[in-house]
């Protein structure tokens, strides 16, 4: 089962570039990152199958939001997208760009 916790690793590797020599005293992501949905912190424990029965109780796609708790700072790296436009000077067609997850910090 999906869990909150695996669904904030895979959030920390989108955001984040692997580190060239792993760290055993470095955090884990669920220990910098939080998850939410309907501005409800849900906790590291929770299947995504409880989430849509007790949280997101639409019928469309679950929207989830991440956001930093201050224990780490993130650094973002630049995208493809982002070096283009400095490159060329202008944003790329839409239908170029890659869907990115987002989140607040």
């Amino acid at each position: 089962m999906l869990r909150v916790k695996k669904i904030l690793s895979y959030v920390a590797e989108r955001i984040e570039a692997a580190p060239e020599k792993p760290d055993p005293a470095a955090l884990k992501p669920d220990e910098y990152l939080e998850l939410y949905c309907y501005d409800q912190k849900l906790p590291n424990a929770m299947t995504l199958a409880t989430l849509r029965a007790h949280v997101w109780k639409g019928g469309a796609d679950v929207m989830l939001y991440y956001k930093s708790n201050g224990r780490k700072q993130i650094r973002f790296e630049r995208g493809q997208e982002e070096e283009e436009e400095d490159r060329s000077g202008e944003k790329p067609p839409l239908a170029e760009t890659a869907t990115a997850l987002v989140g607040t910090e």
